[in-house]
């Protein structure tokens, strides 16, 4: 997972919030606690988020029976978030995965952290992009191309080698095909991150109107189908 999912939180320091993150966990065991806690993954920026039962608490980790779609996208991350209104002022929780066995359905977590979830804070589905699909950001005699990422019904980013002329919200026109449908969409310009050695990560809103909006609302349903249906069937990417 991806610091655009979730980002640390030291609350006293990293022994002590372990120790605290798996004492929460004790009192579920025993009782004291409700045992509220869910799990959360993202396969291709889906979120993937099931309940789960503890089986044992040690000292520094906890073992879980867990859905076998969590334990697939588990494995691949060889991480997972964990949600509860028991942690500390109700933040969630980053682990590592110690084993994870997705026929037992069975995963070991220790390295407990708090963390903030940033994704849960979007305010729409978003999907990452099959084929890396060609997108070009347009405004007054400037040209931004590059292979777009992922998309929602209220942004869009890609990869580009070249960067808007401002860190204000330029506004602009989006120009792509999704499913053989070419659109322009109204944009501005957000922020960029650096990628590697020569590009940029631009994220741009979008102001689609109802026809887009339909055709995108279509395709990040296509794509959530195809997600769940690759985890039903075990074939997590690498």
């Amino acid at each position: 997972m991806n610091s655009h999912i979730y980002h640390l939180v030291t609350v006293n320091d990293g022994k002590s919030d372990n120790a605290a993150i798996v004492n929460v966990f004790s009192e579920m065991t025993s009782g004291r606690l409700k045992s509220d806690f869910r799990l959360l993954n993202y396969c291709d920026e889906v979120p993937v988020s099931y309940g789960a039962t503890i089986t044992t608490v040690e000292k520094d980790s906890v073992e879980l029976a867990v859905h076998e779609h969590q334990a697939l996208v588990i494995k691949q991350d060889n991480s997972t978030l964990i949600k509860s209104k028991h942690f500390h002022n109700e933040l969630g929780v980053h682990c590592y995965a110690a084993y994870v066995n997705v026929n037992k359905k069975t995963a070991i977590l220790h390295n407990f952290a708090y963390a903030q979830i940033r994704a849960e804070r979007r305010e729409a589905v978003r999907v990452a992009v099959h084929g890396l699909l060609p997108v070009k950001f347009s405004y007054e005699n400037v040209n931004i191309e590059g292979k777009m990422l992922d998309i929602s019904g209220l942004g869009i980013s890609f990869i580009s080698e070249l960067l808007p002329a401002t860190n204000t919200d330029q506004t602009g026109l989006l120009n792509f095909t999704l499913d053989g449908n070419s659109m322009v969409v109204p944009g501005s310009f957000v922020r960029a991150i650096k990628h590697g050695n020569n590009g940029h990560i631009c994220i741009f809103q979008m102001s689609p109107d109802r026809k887009s909006d339909t055709i995108i609302g279509h395709y990040i349903y296509q794509r959530q189908v195809e997600i769940i249906q690759r985890l039903k069937e075990g074939l997590v990417p690498e």
